[in-house]
């Protein structure tokens, strides 16, 4: 173990253990802040002293004393060792001691809940006016059946309540055991010790304040987007799901959110002249790609589509979790799937292109890969963007164109140049397992414009969109997000926050109740030569229907291919009642169905290329 020293000294020390207790946990997405808190009783003159039980995973470079009260720092220093079996048992005994209360007072509820249940019984079987008299008057009926009907609904009142108190009395039992199964008396565990040697001029007791990094630590944000129909408004629950495995637990301890990197280079770079030479062909630029999101441990299977730079779909293009053998390869179309072991990046690799690497942030993962750069024999010039690529002969193929309210739980939104904090409200408790505890920092209706949307040229589904407003002011960032509609379950998107736009278009998922189907009406067969070129006409007929039982507003688009190569040639373009994009001849229809309506839209076009080739128009 490296030590840090301040300085050291050959004086006799008077040595203590203290007890420290965790004041404030700020999480990074990566990583935690932890402040803590100690009294300690110093005598006039050099003193040690040693807050142990601390977490072994610190940073030993972030350790930061705020307060000296007065006193001198001569040394400090963090060493890790092995925990005595005694204090694993006291752990285990103070949980077994807790789950023996829990047990105590469930029983006690049980007893009014059955004394209660009597009494109702008995009430109910003793309905019968019996006093002993030949007759009632109304009065006395009038009072018997209001003492029955406040008494009744009394006991119903207090046994709802002591069931409650049961459920949360479980559910803390479950919490007790499960932090009670992560300790094994027989085993040791790795604890740290920070030493701290004082010089204090007088007698006295002081509060110190220490504070210091841990990496095995973070959350990770997360979102629940609900809508009960497409037109009412939407609700978006903002939520942190917070996990460590610290080896310490977090007991009721107060929290701040963080977006901020505690391990980030502050660095500012220093741009040096860049100077060309000659190199051997085959020269290849070893620098990785990657993006800056961040890993999410919640996620257990990743699938997506791998890309290039004009959207067509890799085929055998390489997914590797990073650290393992896990591989997996796309499809024709560009499609994969990995499921995930330990890892938290992925590898993405094809032939032609460059190596990137992305965290493991959601269960859908869509890349687009970078062409490799071109080898020339003499000077190579090295670029990197998102342009078109040229294609080989053999495989060319038309380009694709593709006051602000605070949140509920939380006491205040911070932000400054680099990072955003939410300090939560009450004090929250993580146990030290690696599993995620969900925290709900916001939730709020937001008013949206819901729209249809269908590309049958990509894909042969209608999906339901909504368009989200006044979502700036939220103090949101990117996250995956679960989607609810009609009170059903539609899966996870990524739900993208960094962007410009004043409203943010959400996708709910696919609506079956609406079909789209796209042929292509002119016969296949209808080809013409002329000289060394072929000439093939295409014609595209769309029919949407609506099954529901509402009106809907649908956007369909489809396109009409441009050309990237003087050989092709694309001609004679009818986009119908569609408008047309100029730039990227995208069509585009916007239609009113009634329910149960049907409606055919069509476009043609005309392509001429050598007669040798080969091409593919969707």
């Amino acid at each position: 173990m490296k030590y840090l020293f301040l300085f050291l000294t050959s004086l006799a020390f008077a040595q203590q253990n203290t007890p420290s207790q965790i004041k404030e946990v700020t999480v990074y997405l990566q990583g935690a802040r932890i402040t803590r808190t100690a009294t300690v009783k110093v005598k006039k003159g050099a003193n040690t002293i040693k807050l142990n039980n601390l977490s072994a995973s610190i940073d030993e470079s972030s350790i930061m004393l705020t307060d000296l009260a007065g006193m001198s720092l001569s040394g400090l220093n963090y060493t890790t060792s092995i925990l005595e079996k005694e204090t694993s048992s006291e752990r285990l005994k103070n949980i077994n001691s807790r789950l023996d209360s829990v047990a105590n007072v469930k029983i006690q509820i049980d007893a009014q809940v059955d004394g209660l249940k009597e009494e109702r019984a008995l009430l109910q079987n003793n309905r019968i006016l019996n006093t002993g008299e030949t007759s009632i008057s109304l009065a006395k009926v009038k009072e018997f059946g209001s003492y029955y009907n406040e008494r009744i609904s009394a006991i119903s009142m207090r046994l709802a309540q002591l069931n409650q108190d049961l459920t949360d009395l479980n559910q803390l039992s479950q919490k007790l055991n499960q932090g009670k199964s992560q300790i094994n008396p027989e085993m040791n565990e790795l604890k740290g010790t920070i030493t701290l040697n004082v010089t204090s001029n007088v007698s006295k007791t002081v509060k110190l304040e220490l504070k210091y990094n841990v990496s095995n630590a973070g959350w990770v944000p997360v979102y629940d987007i609900t809508a009960e129909d497409a037109s009412s408004d939407v609700n978006l629950k903002f939520k942190g799901q917070v996990y460590q495995s610290t080896g310490i637990e977090w007991d009721q301890v107060k929290m701040i959110l963080s977006t901020g990197d505690p391990f980030m280079d502050n660095t500012k770079p220093t741009l040096e002249a860049k100077r060309l030479n000659f190199v051997r062909r085959g020269y290849r630029n070893s620098a990785v790609g990657r993006s800056n999101k961040r890993y999410n441990p919640n996620v257990r299977r990743v699938t997506g589509i791998v890309t290039d730079p004009s959207g067509e779909p890799i085929l055998g293009a390489t997914v590797q979790e990073r650290g393992t053998n896990n591989t997996t390869t796309t499809n024709f179309n560009g499609r994969y799937s990995i499921n995930i072991n330990s890892g938290t990046e992925l590898f993405y690799n094809a032939l032609g292109y460059d190596l990137f690497t992305e965290s493991i942030y959601s269960s859908r993962m869509d890349v687009q890969l970078s062409q490799a750069s071109n080898e020339l024999d003499e000077v190579v010039i090295q670029a990197y963007s998102n342009s078109s690529r040229n294609r080989t002969d053999h495989d060319d193929l038309d380009d694709k164109a593709y006051e602000a309210p605070t949140p509920q739980n939380v006491e205040y939104v911070e932000e400054n140049v680099s990072s955003r904090s939410y300090e939560l409200v009450q004090p929250y408790s993580i146990l030290s397992t690696g599993e995620t505890t969900d925290i709900e920092i916001s939730s709020n209706n937001l008013e949206a414009d819901f729209e249809y949307y269908a590309a049958p040229v990509i894909n042969e589904n209608v999906f339901l969109t909504v368009q989200l407003k006044n979502w700036e002011s939220l103090n949101l960032i990117p996250g995956e997000a679960n989607v609810y509609f009609e009170d059903a379950y539609n899966g996870k998107i990524y739900f993208d926050t960094d962007t410009t736009d004043k409203s943010l278009t959400v996708s709910l998922g696919v609506d079956p109740q609406i079909s789209v189907k796209r042929e292509d009406v002119r016969d296949l067969k209808e080809k013409s030569f002329f000289g060394d070129k072929r000439i093939l006409n295409k014609k595209y007929e769309i029919t949407i229907k609506n099954n529901r039982k509402k009106p809907i507003d649908l956007k369909l688009q489809d396109r009409i291919p441009l050309t990237s190569n003087s050989d092709i040639k694309v001609d004679e373009e009818e986009p119908g009642d569609a408008e047309m994009n100029k730039e990227t001849q995208i069509l585009t229809w916007q239609i009113s169905l009634a329910s149960g309506a049907q409606v055919k839209k069509t476009f043609s076009y005309e392509v001429k290329y050598p007669k040798n080739k080969r091409i593919n128009l969707d």
